[in-house]
């Protein structure tokens, strides 16, 4: 066969095509180099916890133990959602809808007795009622969870009923089993086909050993039904049945800017430390500062000194130039990045008011007290209820409210005696004259009423009201006069 031929036969080339993406396509979905690893998450939220839940909280425990920023944002929760405590009180009324203010006292000087004495509130007497708050706030932000088993029955007790607060490491999260077709322990927590928890498996430890991670598989555990125990976390998933750690978006970017930090500190110390070298024809007597193992001269810098060369070297300056012309604009950026993951003002996390104004700061405030307004509403809801209901029914059945020749409560109207209203505390006025003229006229207009007012602020109407009686009749008492200044709109402030 001629050479010709072989190519008059043979199949023509293939022309090389390139596949068009589906024009009906997200462009989040479509495949390219520049979603190069970026796999997404395919999995159920406990798939994804249970993989990663151990690592990140050891890592941000560590980061709130040893970050000055993690330190920071741990006293901002506790400050900002419990600071004195949530107070307690009691909204029991009578059939005619009017409140009885005889139980009410008695529920809240029961409540103040037991939450106020540590060794009622807390099952090792060492945290009072306030106390509690706190520590619940602060390990609910590090840990992401925290549990709270409510002991009853408790001897040396009258009311029968103290805490025990947990860390997520008494429920370890290799705790996985399938009991039945509608019943599974997952993480430690036993729950039905619907994701209800039946049931949480405690770890069982004796006193005076430490726990950690290679405890879990030590220990035994017992079975706490789910109505002993509270479970605080913030479900972010439908099904989720463990709590992630708040710090989580945070804690890549806080540790890469420590490790930044501590090379610029290191640079910067040895950009300061040595002065200049000697040199001379001949060096013999150079000995450096010290000697490694394998004998090689070692040369330590410190600041104000010179050093001689051997014979033979020439000394190349070496100028690092730090601290880095950029390392202001470059650690702020970072830090309003770690400020974000956070959900707190930049401002607020690293005390940097150096470029605020009143309207800026107003806006950042706004924004962050919405998101500590929603951490109250939680604790409110999933914990002090909780408690101050199980409380109620123990306070009831040990006859704590029979002291004092007083008649029980009755238990066929526990219901009624669990009408109470929480008051978190209350954020400062930014501007203070202008927002009390927008609430004064939104009072006038019918809108707002004082007692929501009040309790924004953290307090009780009943108790503003009294304690303005009380100081009226001792003015009137000395003889004093005092004139309210009228509010008048306008002033430096609002300008």
């Amino acid at each position: 066969m001629a050479i010709l031929d072989f190519f008059k036969k043979a199949d023509p080339p293939k022309k090389r095509t390139i596949r068009k993406q589906s024009s009906r396509m997200f462009a989040s979905a479509q495949t390219s180099e520049l979603f190069s690893g970026f796999r997404g998450v395919a999995g159920t939220p406990d798939e994804e916890i249970y993989g990663s839940l151990q690592t990140m909280r050891n890592r941000s425990r560590q980061v709130c133990q040893d970050n000055e920023l993690g330190r920071k944002f741990l006293s901002m929760v506790k400050s900002n959602i419990v600071l004195n405590g949530i107070n307690f009180q009691a909204k029991t009324r009578r059939d005619d809808g009017t409140l009885d203010d005889r139980d009410n006292t008695r529920l809240e000087q029961a409540w103040q007795i037991w939450g106020e004495n540590p060794r009622f509130c807390s099952i090792d007497g060492r945290k009072n009622w306030v106390d509690t708050q706190r520590l619940v706030a602060e390990t609910l932000a590090r840990d992401g969870e925290c549990f709270i088993r409510m002991m009853k029955g408790v001897d040396d007790n009258p009311f029968g009923f103290s805490l025990w607060v947990l860390e997520s490491d008494y429920f370890p999260i290799n705790n996985n089993k399938v009991l039945d077709d509608d019943t599974a322990i997952v993480m430690s927590v036993e729950q039905n086909r619907y994701g209800r928890p039946l049931a949480y498996h405690q770890v069982i430890r004796k006193p005076g050993l430490f726990y950690g991670t290679s405890v879990n598989q030590i220990f035994k555990t017992e079975r706490v039904p789910a109505e002993e125990i509270v479970h605080l976390y913030i479900q972010e998933r439908p099904g989720q049945s463990r709590g992630v750690p708040w710090l989580n978006t945070a804690l890549r970017p806080l540790d890469m800017l420590g490790q930044y930090q501590l090379s610029e500190l290191t640079a910067s110390r040895i950009s300061s430390s040595a002065m200049g070298f000697f040199t001379s024809p001949t060096s013999d007597a150079y000995v450096g500062t010290d000697v490694d193992e394998e004998q090689n001269l070692v040369t330590e810098f410190e600041p104000g000194t010179f050093q001689q060369l051997p014979e033979g070297m020439d000394f190349k300056p070496f100028d690092p130039t730090h601290p880095n012309t950029a390392y202001k604009d470059f650690t702020k950026t970072v830090l309003r990045s770690v400020a974000s993951g956070l959900l707190v003002s930049y401002n607020n996390l690293t005390n940097d008011l150096e470029s605020v104004n009143y309207s800026s700061i107003r806006a950042g405030q706004a924004e962050e007290r919405s998101q500590w307004s929603i951490c109250q509403n939680f604790i409110i809801h999933n914990f002090c209820s909780p408690i101050y209901k199980s409380w109620l029914r123990m306070a009831i059945t040990s006859g704590w409210f029979e002291l004092g020749g007083n008649a029980n409560l009755p238990m066929s109207k526990v219901t009624k005696f669990e009408n109470v209203r929480w008051i978190p505390r209350g954020f400062p006025y930014v501007n203070p004259l202008q927002e009390i003229q927008a609430k004064q006229l939104a009072v006038q207009m019918g809108v707002e009423s004082l007692t929501d007012i009040t309790a924004t602020n953290g307090k009780e109407w009943d108790e503003v009201i009294d304690q303005l009686a009380r100081e009226r009749r001792k003015i009137n008492d000395l003889g004093l006069q005092f004139e309210t200044p009228p509010i008048q709109p306008g002033g430096p402030e609002e300008e």
